[in-house]
């Protein structure tokens, strides 16, 4: 039987069983130069009453992000890729299209569904720990476990360092932690072996910005753009990086493999991940309608594509070819 959260110590009492991931992936050797990043802001303590130290504060724009997190720059690739032919691909070229250098910095490595109480609590791939709380605030501990991130609802940040913090934020601190418990002690890390590369320190840390889950899939979106869908049948991962124009594709053997969109275009795409990628440009629909925004050649209405989330992954690619 799966280990079960200490709902007594959050509420008291016996809470619902949770939903979780526990695969784990083999690691690609390779090393790679990462692109050019902004470097994370570096965070220094300012005076203020014993009660609280705030760090460091930033509102909504402070970092030029687009409004829907790059999700219009994925479906414009993931369209271009469509529209390409994949049936050029053959078995022999795949080591000709794939490109480790690609390979995302951040992605989400454990993951648990509370969200009938509090909300969805993840691990990412460098060790920090978030919550995204029902009330879409956003909470992150470093994966030094020194400095806490906290977004509020409009989007302005707020830095702490992990002792001092307003009397106001005590529960969801208190909650994060027992999420970071619990997933060291009973879920496997996804990708736990890929060793960390020169320059990925500099990458800016990201938070969950949103999610949802269908029957076949878990979709979880970052604020830095990367795209996230696991599969439940098979475990299989999907990560699309708008920023590296670029998928990496863990497969139900738990194999990492990086592909750029542009080599996926030129020389052709693998069946398996070709399914994937279509499914989840129907996740990016989902996203993008969800924020009003207007997708050409999107489904014709928001009804005919809920009825098609909860689809299988090949019955949704029938549908879809």
């Amino acid at each position: 039987m799966a280990p079960k959260f200490n709902t007594q110590a959050l509420s008291g009492g016996h809470g619902d069983v949770l939903r979780e991931n526990q695969m784990g992936v083999r690691s690609p050797a390779y090393t790679r130069t990462l692109p050019t990043v902004p470097e994370s802001q570096v965070v220094k303590s300012v005076k203020q009453d014993a009660a609280s130290v705030l760090v460091t504060e930033k509102a909504p724009d402070d970092h030029n992000m687009p409004s829907d997190f790059f999700l219009s720059d994925l479906y414009s690739q993931l369209s271009s890729l469509f529209n390409s032919n994949p049936d050029r691909f053959k078995e022999s070229d795949k080591g000709d299209i794939e490109d480790p250098a690609s390979t995302p910095v951040y992605w989400v490595s454990k993951w648990v569904d509370y969200s009938d109480k509090y909300g969805l609590g993840y691990q990412l791939s460098d060790n920090s720990v978030g919550v995204l709380f029902n009330d879409t605030t956003k909470i992150v501990l470093d994966a030094a476990g020194d400095q806490i991130q906290y977004t509020e609802r409009n989007g302005a940040e707020r830095y702490y360092v992990v002792n001092h913090y307003p009397a106001a934020l005590e529960k969801k601190v208190t909650l994060l932690r027992y999420f970071r418990s619990y997933m060291n002690e009973h879920l496997i890390k996804t990708g736990a072996n890929i060793p960390k590369r020169e320059g990925d320190e500099l990458a800016r840390l990201p938070c969950l910005n949103t999610w949802f889950r269908t029957k076949s899939a878990i979709v979880l979106h970052m604020s830095n753009g990367t795209l996230q869908v696991n599969f439940f049948h098979d475990h299989s991962k999907l990560i699309v990086c708008p920023l590296m124009g670029a998928a990496t594709y863990i497969d139900e053997h738990k194999t990492f493999s990086t592909y750029k969109f542009s080599l996926l275009e030129k020389i052709g795409c693998p069946k398996d991940l070709w399914s994937r990628l279509k499914y989840t440009k129907v996740m990016v629909e989902r996203l993008m309608s969800r924020s009003n925004s207007s997708v050409p050649g999107s489904l014709s209405t928001v009804n005919a594509l809920d009825r098609m989330l909860d689809l299988k992954v090949e019955d949704l690619i029938k549908c879809l070819l």
